[in-house]
């Protein structure tokens, strides 16, 4: 079998290229449009939307009132945000429930 060609040339530099701005949660996101991002997330079989939903809130807010609250420890939490994960029913609900109470006290 013939050896593929390569390009030798090489390409832009990473450091002349603009960086991303950073986000501010608080700035641009509510817990309502997250509970409700979520909820459309799982209607639509999308568990991207649903992990990076969950990322920002575990960010957001204390992840020890999160575990308290939802009886999953963190390690669970954080486990339902990797690429690979498939989360249970009874986690995903947990979670729901806790957004759903910060979501009517906000």
């Amino acid at each position: 079998m013939a050896k593929s060609k390569t390009s030798k040339k090489q390409g832009k530099s990473l450091k002349e290229k603009s960086l991303a701005s950073s986000w501010d949660f608080t700035e641009h996101t509510n817990i309502e449009g997250l509970k409700n991002s979520i909820i459309e997330a799982l209607f639509d079989d999308d568990i991207e939307t649903f992990q990076g939903a969950l990322l920002i809130i575990l960010d957001h807010y204390d992840y020890k009132e999160i575990v308290k609250t939802t009886g999953l420890s963190k390690s669970t939490l954080y486990r339902m945000c990797h690429p690979n994960s498939n989360p249970t029913l009874s986690n995903v609900c947990k979670v729901l429930a806790y957004i759903d109470r910060v979501a009517k006290s906000a």
